[in-house]
């Protein structure tokens, strides 16, 4: 299953990988960016490897972030590419810590398409938030994609005061029959291997929206495809139902990835966002 889904989706999650990084740092893949600390976080049944940046000066406890990378083949390490943001927002004053999710190396186990994932990411957040110089209530989550989906079903968690989502799915089902991927890759993956474990619903934190105590961006592109943006259409609907705290960005006429149109400064909105909410 892993080498179907690996050899079918391989170029298409390339390319959007790299386009995530357009307006980022250049990315050497199989390189952590410059300055990380290589860590290994408990969660359980297995521990997550993570990339931890610090800032420069430090002195005083800080915000942190904990970044969550979206799919990629299963024989590349997620989050030591996304050591780059993780980085990038070191820089701003954070104290960052990239994670690679179960499923993929050298984390290990099996990729469960958002089930127990959420419940790992939160773990990894108790383990920064003991960190000696984070503040534990000046944390957030940040991710993209899959990562998306698992930090919005994560946000649920008391310690979490800020989320950035982009281009999460919402809704299993929603994505399965909206999705612009081949009917070979839904079959195999969506309605295969996504559903050994747990229901759609398991996977969709659209219905536990009303419950997420913190504030939450979730961005998205408008020409996206492969997670069109109804999905953050209708969580930020469910939110402000609930009177919950949310934003919409919508990127003009970007597509799943935050590079190219409508993306050009998405960096700058996400920072602004956490400095403002975690101050």
């Amino acid at each position: 299953m892993k080498q179907l889904i690996t050899r079918y989706l391989f170029p298409l999650l390339l390319l959007i990988q790299h386009a995530a990084y357009a307006q980022q740092s250049p990315v050497i893949p199989g390189k952590v960016a410059k300055g990380g600390q290589e860590v290994s976080v408990p969660v359980g049944d297995l521990a997550l490897h993570g990339v931890l940046y610090k800032p420069e000066k430090t002195g005083k406890k800080l915000p942190a972030i904990l970044l969550v990378h979206g799919w990629m083949p299963y024989d590349t390490n997620p989050g030591m590419e996304y050591s780059y943001p993780a980085k990038e927002f070191a820089d701003k004053g954070f104290i960052t810590l990239s994670v690679t999710l179960r499923g993929w190396q050298p984390t290990g186990g099996k990729d469960d398409c958002g089930y127990r994932q959420p419940k790992d990411v939160i773990n990894a957040l108790k383990w920064l938030a003991a960190q000696p110089q984070v503040d534990p209530t000046r944390i957030a989550l940040w991710g993209q994609s899959l990562g998306g989906q698992i930090v919005l079903s994560a946000a649920v968690e008391p310690l979490v005061k800020a989320t950035v989502a982009y281009f999460p799915i919402t809704d299993f089902r929603l994505w399965g029959v909206t999705t612009n991927h081949a009917e070979l890759m839904k079959s195999d993956y969506i309605y295969g291997m996504c559903t050994k474990d747990g229901t759609p619903e398991d996977r969709s934190p659209l219905y536990t929206a009303d419950k997420i105590p913190g504030a939450v961006l979730l961005m998205h592109g408008d020409k996206d495809k492969n997670v069109v943006i109804t999905h953050s259409q209708l969580m930020h609907q469910k939110m402000l139902e609930a009177k919950r705290d949310s934003t919409l960005y919508i990127a003009k006429n970007g597509n799943h990835g935050s590079g190219g149109p409508g993306w050009e400064n998405h960096n700058e909105i996400a920072i602004n966002f956490l400095k403002e909410k975690l101050k």
